[in-house]
């Protein structure tokens, strides 16, 4: 059996400032499967609050859709197109796309495990399939907090996908924004989602994401200030 949590925080810096965080996240179930969608919308932009917030809205209807038609395995290439032309027409700052920008992480998962994942930005992809650890986002280039982004790049170069399959109990896909993901060095990853499964496991739905909000808000990293979202779809 698949299940899935998720959870997204504001972090202590936009509560010292009395804004809303800039992560987004989009968790719904489909078809005894699960489409996780989450958004990071760039700290400079700014209007990029609510383009993550649409980003994650407009990519869980496109994948829902576009899975309907193809079984779960669309087209990578045609879906983050039809995405970002969605998210141009939806978001603000019409004659600006950049002031809305976000970065944008996805996968949906059918109900035989079948996982087809998109990243544009950063953020982190991870899954553990056969209890081997699999990164699926690849090493940040550029500089300071350079990343790619919907609202900055069009080309489709900007994208990574990846398809794996969840056949094992204990088996998962995890996404997460970088207030997550930097403080998770590579060599932590395994300890880190076999907590996870765990913790999640032994809990209902409601009392996981109880758990996860607690963890995410008492973050272990000492004057952590980002906002943090974490999705998790796991095999049971």
């Amino acid at each position: 059996m698949l299940r899935a949590a998720g959870v997204c925080v504001t972090g202590p810096a936009h509560l010292d400032a009395g804004e809303l965080g800039q992560d987004a996240l989009s968790l719904k179930g489909w078809h005894g499967g699960w489409i996780a969608t989450v958004a990071d919308g760039l700290g400079s932009r700014p209007l990029s609050a609510r383009g993550s917030r649409i980003a994650v809205q407009t990519a869980q209807a496109c994948l829902r859709e576009c899975a309907a038609q193809a079984s779960f395995a669309p087209d990578a290439r045609v879906l983050a197109t039809e995405l970002y032309r969605r998210w141009l027409r939806k978001r603000p700052g019409h004659d600006q796309p950049a002031q809305a920008a976000t970065t944008l992480l996805m996968a949906a998962c059918s109900a035989n495990g079948q996982v087809n994942t998109w990243q544009i930005g950063d953020g982190l992809i991870v899954a553990r399939c056969a209890g081997q650890i699999r990164v699926f986002t690849p090493e940040r280039s550029g500089f300071g907090n350079q990343t790619q982004a919907l609202g900055v790049d069009k080309q489709w170069s900007a994208w990574h996908t990846a398809q794996f399959c969840l056949s094992q109990s204990g088996d998962l896909v995890a996404l997460m924004t970088d207030g997550v993901a930097d403080d998770l060095p590579t060599a932590t990853l395994p300890g880190f989602l076999q907590t996870l499964h765990r913790q999640l496991q032994i809990r209902s739905r409601r009392q996981g994401r109880r758990w996860l909000t607690h963890e995410l808000l008492n973050w272990a990293t000492p004057g952590h200030s980002d906002d943090k979202t974490l999705a998790v779809i796991y095999k049971d």
